[in-house]
């Protein structure tokens, strides 16, 4: 498992969609890795406060898969 394929498979790994080994390599990759770690609680967090509250009118859906991409480019582009 690496930091790429780790920050691609949070959503599911939040929705309970990937497999049991799947889960196991991640939670391992989380345990050995700082980054990817502080990256997950942040995201985990961010999607639980998200749910919580309506989507403002300005921001439109393009705008956040923009500024979810530019979020991941910057955490992970070393």
């Amino acid at each position: 498992m690496n930091c790429k394929i780790c920050s691609k498979l949070l959503q599911e790994y939040l929705e309970d969609n990937i497999s049991e080994d799947l889960m196991n390599e991640l939670n391992n990759h989380l345990k050995e890795c700082e980054r990817c770690a502080i990256f997950f609680r942040t995201y985990s967090l961010t999607v639980t406060l998200s749910r919580q509250v309506e989507t403002p009118c300005c921001v439109s859906p393009e705008k956040i898969q923009r500024l979810t991409l530019l979020l991941y480019e910057r955490l992970f582009s070393k």
